[in-house]
C-alpha cells in the first residue's frame, strides 16, 4: 500500500490532555522547595524567589479581553519569554511585559516584567504547583 494511503487511512491520534498534578501526590515527584508547573511538573521557580512589587506578592488583573488573571511575583523564574515585549496595557507603570511559557511543555505560565532598571517574573498561581516539603 503506498505510504500517503496508509496515512490518509490511519484514525487520528486522539489530543494528548494536560494532566494537572492535583491528582497526584505532589510532595512525591517534586523535591521540597521546588514551585512547577501544574501541568508537567517541570521546576521553574521556588518559594525563596517570592518577592513584593508594587507593596503585594499577588495581583489579581485583568487584560484588555475581560480575562482576569490572579497571579504572584517572583524574582526568579526557568520560564521562556514568548513574542515581543509590549507596553500596551501594563499592569505595572514603567514596565513592558513579555508572555512566559513553561520551558517543558509549553504552557503560557504568566509575564515577564521588565523596566529600565529592573525585572520580575508575574507567574499564574493557579498554573503552579508547590511541593509539600514533607519528611
Amino acid at each position: 500500500m503506498p505510504a500517503q494511503l496508509f496515512f490518509l487511512q490511519r484514525a487520528p491520534t486522539p489530543p494528548k490532555e494536560a494532566v494537572r498534578p492535583a491528582d497526584r501526590p505532589i510532595e512525591k515527584e517534586l523535591p521540597p522547595g521546588v514551585i512547577a508547573c501544574a501541568f508537567c511538573l517541570h521546576a521553574v521557580t521556588t518559594p525563596a524567589a517570592r518577592i513584593a512589587v508594587g507593596g503585594a506578592h499577588e495581583h489579581s488583573c485583568v487584560n484588555p479581553h475581560g480575562l482576569r488573571f490572579h497571579f504572584g511575583c517572583f524574582a526568579e523564574a526557568s520560564c521562556r519569554p514568548a513574542g515581543e515585549p509590549s507596553v500596551y496595557w501594563s499592569w505595572f507603570p514603567g514596565f513592558s511585559w513579555q508572555v512566559e511559557v513553561c520551558p517543558n511543555c509549553g504552557e503560557h505560565l504568566g509575564w515577564l516584567f521588565r523596566s529600565p532598571d529592573s525585572l520580575f517574573h508575574g507567574l499564574i498561581l493557579d498554573r503552579l504547583v508547590e511541593a509539600s516539603g514533607g519528611s
